[in-house]
């Protein structure tokens, strides 16, 4: 009775309230302490931010299956957690969108003044890098009724295909932007811009080597297309340094870089929970650089026993012999107990070195082992010798990034005969080339390792086995449950693309053959 009464004085007040001026519902909906719009300029920054904070956000579970990390034998794992078990919305990359619709507003707004092309430009970029890591997680997701707000609540799911060419044209269309622009009568991007501190010839290798990353990706659905797609923006020219984004990270809570924060320390010193201590080194990466001589070794992982970081500007000093160093291979839970959380090595300096260091969007690594797979394929001129010399530049740059220093180092490295190691000594040059770029994305971004293990295969099993828990019968997950919250708010679309069904051992990205 109690409750009736209440629900009818409620309508009643609404019936009365009714007489009040036109849209006064909606003001009430309105922060007078919170500016509705926002100057583009100030949201470059955070866009770059976030999306540095989503390159870290799959190194616990994505980083795992690819043999990066490894789970200590201390804590409590359930079972399923080592038989690639995925269940809704764990692990979620979704989140990509709350930064995308900030690039949105920046594309949409800077549209509407004719002196921010480059920020346009930029925004373009923005988006068509978070939907490559959308598509390439979850397939179709909503792209083109995206960003609508009250136009429309309910967007529907694009073809995964059709959103890569979506952004292929749009990076394009960055590309002569920038190239188009007078730069005197343009808006300057140098007080906001935390990647490339306004430089815009920059910016455009940085499109046109994500370009290059979608072509690649997509190569063996869309074959020798690609080469005439890659020739539109040849004069432009690739990533000759790490594309990497540094707002000014400080050492106090919620402003420390994010793999810092997440696997290093607190501002105060302490160990950071569920981090360093609970996820040591993966045997697969661990033991293809130890038996190959790899100095890389002493930088992307510690020596065993090591627990007490030194602060604040380095983690663990260098120990340069290769026995000190064990790693644990997925599911193998029975190894990891017997050893203990210090019989594992952890991660190393060359990964966590500052609460201040900088974040990697796309690394000088990254770039030169595609543009050698394009070489490689044909799409850029001077074939296997060009090939060859990317390949080896990708390995130095890996070395440069991580801090492994010297004239000669990488070179002894890749001269060694050795397969998957000297491009002369490696029959299947693919192979070679995916290896070297899966060691180079170690503790950077696990999903792009894990995106090229599904497109081509590699590395093989002897270097990245499968699951050594006894009994399991899954594979390596080919895509991600979308997470509950799409089938909670946006069920029709949800549904209608087949996210009830998804299953994420046998459905596939469109560029998964």
């Amino acid at each position: 009775m109690k409750r009736l009464i209440y629900l009818s004085g409620v309508f009643a007040f609404l019936i009365l309230g009714s007489g009040c001026k036109k849209g006064w519902l909606s003001e009430l909906g309105n922060n007078p302490n919170q500016p509705s719009n926002a100057p583009v300029q100030l949201l470059v920054a955070p866009v770059l931010t976030g999306f540095a904070s989503m390159e870290v956000t799959l190194n616990t579970r994505v980083g795992v299956w690819m043999g990066y990390s490894s789970f200590a034998g201390g804590y409590s794992i359930d079972d399923n957690t080592l038989t690639y078990y995925v269940q809704q919305g764990n692990p979620s990359i979704w989140g990509y969108y709350d930064y995308l619709k900030n690039a949105n507003y920046i594309e949409k707004t800077a549209g509407q003044a004719n002196n921010m092309h480059y920020y346009v430009a930029v925004a373009k970029i923005l988006q068509a890098y978070g939907f490559q890591k959308l598509v390439d997680a979850y397939g179709s997701v909503p792209y083109s009724e995206a960003f609508k707000g009250v136009g429309n609540f309910f967007p529907k799911y694009d073809d995964a295909q059709s959103i890569y060419n979506a952004n292929i044209v749009q990076l394009d269309s960055a590309i002569a932007l920038i190239e188009g622009a007078n730069p005197a009568n343009e808006t300057s991007m140098a007080a906001y811009d935390i990647m490339f501190s306004g430089d815009m010839d920059k910016w455009a290798m940085f499109a046109n080597t994500l370009k290059l990353r979608y072509l690649i990706r997509e190569s063996d659905v869309i074959g020798d297309a690609a080469k005439a797609e890659l020739a539109k923006t040849a004069s432009v020219g690739f990533l000759d340094e790490d594309a990497s984004v540094n707002p000014g990270y400080l050492n106090t809570a919620g402003k420390q870089s994010p793999l810092w924060a997440s696997f290093a320390t607190t501002p105060g010193g302490s160990l950071v929970s569920d981090g360093y201590a609970f996820l040591r080194a993966g045997g697969a990466a661990l033991d293809f650089m130890r038996k190959n001589s790899d100095p890389r070794l002493f930088y992307v992982y510690s020596p065993v026993g090591g627990t007490s970081p030194a602060l604040p500007n380095t983690f663990f000093q260098l120990d340069s012999t290769y026995d000190h160093y064990l790693g644990v291979y997925y599911g193998d839970r029975q190894v990891a107990t017997t050893l203990g959380t210090n019989g594992v090595s952890g991660i190393g300096n060359g990964i966590l070195n500052s609460y201040k260091q900088s974040v990697l969007l796309i690394s000088a690594a990254q770039s030169n082992f595609l543009q050698a797979e394009a070489a490689l394929k044909g799409w850029l001129p001077g074939g296997d010798a060009v090939a060859k010399t990317l390949y080896e530049s990708g390995i130095t740059a890996s070395f440069e990034t991580l801090g492994v220093y010297g004239d000669t180092t990488a070179k002894k490295y890749y001269e060694q005969p050795t397969d998957l190691i000297s491009w002369d000594a490696s029959p299947n040059k693919l192979e070679a080339i995916i290896t070297q770029k899966w060691i180079s994305l170690a503790y950077q971004s696990p999903i792009e390792a894990w995106s090229e293990y599904r497109r081509t295969g590699f590395p093989n099993p002897q270097v990245l086995p499968a699951s050594k828990f006894p009994g399991y019968s899954r594979h390596m997950p080919t895509i991600f449950w979308y997470p509950k919250s799409e089938s909670d708010t946006n069920a029709d679309n949800y549904k209608a693309a087949g996210g009830p069904s998804t299953d994420p051992q046998n459905q596939k990205v469109f560029w998964d053959k």
